[in-house]
């Protein structure tokens, strides 16, 4: 997020979380079962509907769009290909409005300051993050830079990514493994003014533009969380209330979604899978006018099995404006 008027247009995050999100029982039978990128996002659409209970849809465990796929368990508590996994990719890493790096334990529910970021130049502040499996967080700043930040102690090195590539200026990211199994992975980008989905080839930085989104989620803002079992699935700011989907990582087509009732997108959101479960983090603005927490974001835990949703921690004292979590992480609860 930024501190800047036009971070907050841009990139700053928020899902108004009620202590109870009304999802789909067919929507979300399985949901979420393989979630991990941080998100932001600005743009509305008026987009979906909510989710009736126990309708069939089409085909996707969604029950709604395109069908096929869907959010389901993955396998038994491991994450997807155990190379490469670096020490430090375990846990959910969040980037705060003050530029600081956090650890997130769910287990806990405590969170572990690691440093301050000290990337980009002119007030350039963090709106969206995600993590590799060498314990890398690859930052977007509101200057459209990416840098690389060490999630073991907050350091950074700018990277010779040339900003605006095929006009992408904003985005959320988030990394997939490329198969069920396996280590190689792939950090897609979603377009902030809703061209749809890219991705970034991590070794020569150069953004390649896989395809528009379908459906009533054409033209839709969106942030991404990728699995180790190869999906990617975004999190859209529809009106009035915001939109889970998985997302074909070929073409950009929406296989599955579900409409989060009682959740209108705000101002400022992040979000993070881990074993099986789903953590939105969310804060309003102060100066917007809008209902607000009394300080910092909330933390809510969203259970897919149970199909509840709950504020595990409340006004954290700092604004979140961005999440990750490798796709070394388990994509099941851990027996």
């Amino acid at each position: 997020m930024r501190n800047s008027n036009i971070a907050r247009m841009c990139r700053v995050r928020t899902l108004h979380t009620t202590n109870s999100f009304a999802v789909s029982a067919v929507a979300v039978a399985s949901i979420l079962a393989s979630f991990s990128a941080a998100g932001c996002s600005a743009k509305h659409s008026a987009g979906n509907t909510n989710v009736d209970p126990g309708d069939g849809g089409g085909g996707g465990l969604l029950g709604t769009d395109d069908g096929g796929g869907g959010f389901g368990p993955g396998g038994d508590g491991g994450g997807g290909g155990t190379g490469e996994c670096n020490a430090n990719t375990k846990s959910i890493y969040v980037v705060s409005e003050e530029n600081s790096l956090y650890s997130f334990t769910p287990e806990t529910l405590t969170f572990k300051n690691i440093g301050l970021l000290n990337c980009g130049s002119g007030g350039a502040t963090p709106t969206s993050m995600a993590v590799d499996r060498q314990g890398t967080a690859w930052v977007l700043l509101s200057d459209g830079g990416i840098y690389k930040v060490a999630v073991k102690d907050a350091s950074c090195t700018s990277t010779s990514y040339a900003t605006g590539q095929a006009n992408f200026q904003k985005f959320g990211m988030g990394f997939s493994t490329d198969g069920a199994s396996g280590s190689a992975e792939t950090l897609f980008v979603s377009d902030h003014f809703g061209k749809g989905l890219a991705k970034i080839d991590t070794g020569s930085l150069a953004l390649t533009t896989v395809g528009a989104y379908t459906g009533s989620l054409a033209g839709v803002s969106s942030e991404l969380t990728g699995t180790g079992d190869g999906k990617l699935f975004g999190f859209f700011t529809t009106l009035p209330n915001t939109t889970i989907a998985e997302i074909d990582k070929t073409t950009g087509a929406i296989i599955s979604s579900a409409t989060l009732a009682n959740t209108p997108a705000r101002t400022a959101w992040a979000f993070s899978f881990y074993a099986g479960v789903f953590y939105v983090y969310t804060a309003g603005d102060p100066a917007s006018g809008l209902p607000k927490d009394s300080f910092g974001s909330d933390v809510t835990m969203y259970d897919p099995v149970a199909k509840t949703a709950k504020i595990v921690k409340a006004s954290i004292g700092f604004r979140i404006v961005g999440a990750g979590v490798s796709t070394c992480v388990p994509t099941s609860p851990v027996k």
